[in-house]
């Protein structure tokens, strides 16, 4: 293949990443929107969190509808793109009119790119079973339905509905494929990959505190002292609110809250504790129907009792001289 041939193909990755461009910005609003409107609804026991239902959400869903709508239609209704390449860019003593389909068969190799960050946060997700990660397991579920659909609704349309352009016969865009391939790759490898390293892969490697990790309580193991871990323990009491210090509790949210898990027999016991209004809410809502059941959450883990920590709503209620003693959890994302 000569110089000229490899430039044309060369300057129609700018309609390859058009495709890849309205493809990937329909699938981002799209998983966007279940994620927020799975938090504000409430899925599998979490209660609802109504502050998701905002102009953010609305806003997301305003974007959604028109790029699926637009990026369905180009499936549906093939049109011919004619780019007009500049001379001087393939050498050649014209300008070059290029045309592209707006859908081929082939262009499924373009959404199997969107499989590399659909696996990721669809693994990341469905082994979360916070509820604080809800959104992220929904917004997994959905990318990668939408990354599984597009190819298959490609094809389905292009041979089953027969949209395609008959009078008009294109050599598949094999070589700009390469092209966009070549440099679209690594781009979402490395963005994947950021993604993880800074927003998942930091909550799988703090220990794990639970009955079989904490066996015998914090004194038997010095090592999760002033870190950072993630508790699973037995909710035991809801919610208790404190620190307003006189003020109208209709007015002013409650800045601290605590909730008690169980670690088992001879382990002791775990106050889980926020220290900011809207973690005491959210502690609060994460605790709604979880009694008698698994609560996780991430933390800064301390021996109790500590005069440092004097202001810990609740404390009188929990089982101080339990074998295993008293800890406390202040919330701390990893």
């Amino acid at each position: 293949m000569d110089l000229k041939a490899l430039l044309k193909s060369f300057w129609q990755i700018i309609n390859v990443f058009r495709i890849a461009g309205l493809h990937a910005l329909c699938l981002y609003f799209i998983s966007r929107s279940v994620g927020l409107i799975v938090m504000a609804t409430g899925v599998s026991g979490c209660a609802p969190r109504p502050e998701f239902n905002n102009w953010y959400l609305w806003l997301n869903i305003l974007f959604a509808i028109p790029f699926l709508i637009i990026s369905l239609y180009y499936i549906l209704h093939p049109s011919v793109w004619m780019q007009t390449v500049n001379r001087q860019l393939v050498f050649t003593p014209t300008n070059v009119n290029l045309p592209f389909f707006s859908t081929h068969p082939v262009y499924i190799f373009i959404d199997a790119l969107f499989f590399v960050p659909a696996i990721a946060l669809f693994q990341s997700g469905r082994a979360e079973t916070m509820c604080e990660f809800k959104g992220e397991w929904a917004m997994g579920w959905a990318l990668l339905i939408l990354a599984f659909f597009y190819p298959v609704f490609r094809v389905f349309s292009w041979y089953v509905l027969n949209r395609r352009i008959q009078a008009m016969t294109i050599k598949p865009p094999i070589l700009p494929i390469m092209w966009g391939y070549f440099i679209a790759l690594p781009l979402i490898f490395f963005f994947t990959y950021t993604y993880m390293d800074t927003s998942v892969l930091p909550r799988l490697r703090v220990p794990v505190v639970n009955k079989l990790t904490f066996e015998g309580g914090l004194d038997n193991h010095p090592e999760f002292l002033d870190k950072v871990v993630r508790v699973q323990g037995i909710l035991t009491r809801g919610i208790a609110k404190c620190g307003l210090f006189g003020k109208d509790p209709d007015e002013v949210p409650f800045p601290y809250g605590t909730v008690l898990l169980d670690l088992g027999k001879n382990n002791g016991q775990i106050m889980v504790q926020a220290n900011r209004a809207h973690l005491v809410k959210n502690l609060e809502l994460e605790s709604l129907n979880k009694m008698g059941k698994v609560f996780e959450a991430f933390g800064r883990l301390s021996k109790l009792p500590n005069p440092d920590k004097r202001l810990i709503c609740g404390i009188g209620k929990a089982d101080s001289d339990q074998k295993g003693g008293l800890a406390l959890l202040e919330l701390e994302m990893p």
